[in-house]
């Protein structure tokens, strides 16, 4: 039963894989035996994580809010890895902080860009994927797309556009044998959440609202982007999993 989770041989690429979810999902990849770069927005962060990983991982530095910056990521991971067999495709652009109608029409576009720009390094490395038969791409996405949210909603549409992106995909690329899902945590001890969690009193009223308890850790997201990116999640796709706790449920 474990071989089918086994990723010898295959290579992988985390975007926003320095830290929180996706280093968490970097090493549970690494540790299934697959090649793994990691990408953060420096040359010096994504290399110290590539560095906590085994089996001679890479760091390649990208911002996912620039177009070129992406382009160039695509390029030196093709150049580093031979090819990408997984894609996971964790990174995003800096949010609007609060009511949809208070976002300026450049605040909007920074938070929708990673969408457009995380389509972009898909389109770099399909073709790879598709002549060895076979491919993963896992976005992260958010219980926030499909839940309003009176201060993350330009956040909340952004992943809520990754879905239908997630959709799509999985009707173009099935045919090619690239798997295209998307996973939606809940809350996440991670930097981003970090005012649901630092003071003790807001973090336990967070975690009343969740069936199991308490928010999740970063290692709770990464079994599933396991199992996504391993032939053990070899029919699975077009799916946006949520990993929330049951808070999607209340």
């Amino acid at each position: 039963m474990m071989n089918s989770f086994d990723l010898t041989g295959r290579t992988a690429l985390v975007t926003g894989g320095t830290k929180g979810m996706g280093l968490a999902i970097a090493r549970r990849l690494a540790e299934a035996g697959a090649r793994v770069a990691v990408s953060g927005r420096s040359q010096e962060s994504s290399d110290a994580a590539a560095a906590t990983l085994p089996g001679g991982a890479i760091g390649i530095p990208a911002d996912i809010g620039d177009e070129a910056s992406v382009a160039a990521l695509g390029e030196r991971a093709l150049r580093a890895l031979g090819h990408v067999d997984i894609l996971i495709a964790n990174a995003a652009t800096e949010p609007h902080v609060g009511p949809v109608t208070s976002a300026s029409g450049a605040a909007f576009d920074q938070t929708i860009a990673g969408v457009r720009n995380t389509l972009l390094l898909i389109e770099q490395l399909v073709p790879g994927m598709a002549g060895h038969g076979h491919g993963s791409i896992v976005v992260t996405s958010s219980i926030a797309a499909t839940r309003a949210n009176g201060i993350l909603g330009v956040y909340g549409t952004s992943k809520a556009t990754l879905g239908q992106l997630v959709r799509n995909l999985a009707l173009e690329l099935g045919p090619k044998q690239i798997r295209v899902n998307a996973i939606a945590p809940g809350p996440v001890r991670t930097d981003f959440s970090r005012m649901l969690w630092e003071k003790p009193e807001v973090e336990a009223q967070a975690a009343a609202r969740i069936p199991l308890g308490r928010i999740a850790e970063a290692d709770d997201v990464s079994g599933l982007a396991l199992l996504l990116a391993s032939p053990a999640g070899a029919y699975i796709t077009g799916q946006s999993i949520g990993v929330d706790g049951g808070a999607s449920v209340v």
